[in-house]
């Protein structure tokens, strides 16, 4: 009998080691297509980027763009633990996904908060429940997102821009959540991993930091 605890735990214990290693590798393949996709779209905005790894759970870089609007900007790539099966596909069962995440300073500090997520996600039902946030009506966001700020006036001028409103649209059903605060990060960004999703979260972000100059310029 001991001999045959013996085995069975030799058994799980290759079992484990094989599945992390497959989930290992399979995660650094992601990375690296994605990378391929990000070192392409982001040439245009900066030739200078600082990386740092994260393992097989993802990657940052961070750069100074050289366009204007925006001070710094920095993009996550956060993989599920693949490397763990159960815990993989519990997370999966749990509605996580690999995610994307755009950070960012405007030259321009907001004067508001503004918050747009996607509607019935945990983030809507917190929102909600926030005494200090107003909810917004927005005739082409309300539909899939839900908007609030701590200042609707501001916030509705900043959403009257038709450049981030028409990037919000193109990110309809991808795009989980949109804040931009006066505290740095001024903006966040984060949706699920698809690579055609970089270079418009790219283009929301810098029309973000040019409706904010427009704003202040009262142009």
């Amino acid at each position: 009998m001991p001999e045959l605890e013996i085995y069975l735990i030799i058994i799980l214990a290759l079992v484990f080691t094989a599945a992390y290693s497959f989930g290992s590798r399979y995660n650094y393949k992601i990375q690296k297509k994605i990378w391929k996709t990000l070192s392409e779209e982001i040439k245009p905005y900066s030739r200078k980027v600082a990386f740092q790894g994260l393992g097989s759970s993802g990657f940052k870089i961070a750069c100074k763009p050289t366009t204007g609007q925006i001070t710094k900007l920095e993009i996550s790539i956060v993989l599920m633990s693949r490397e763990i099966p159960l815990y993989y596909f519990f997370s999966k069962y749990m509605g996580k996904h690999d995610t994307l995440l755009v950070k960012s300073n405007f030259e321009v500090i907001p004067n508001f908060s503004l918050e747009i997520v996607k509607k019935g996600t945990k983030l809507h039902r917190e929102l909600v429940e926030k005494s200090n946030y107003t909810e917004l009506q927005h005739e082409k966001l309300s539909e899939c997102f839900f908007l609030a700020s701590s200042n609707p006036d501001r916030a509705l001028e900043f959403l009257s821009n038709r450049n981030v409103v028409q990037e919000l649209i193109k990110l309809n059903g991808e795009m989980n959540r949109l804040s931009i605060t006066s505290e740095e990060p001024h903006l966040l960004l984060s949706c699920p991993i698809k690579e055609n999703v970089i270079q418009q979260l790219l283009s929301l972000a810098f029309a973000c930091g040019k409706a904010l100059e427009q704003t202040k310029s009262g142009t």
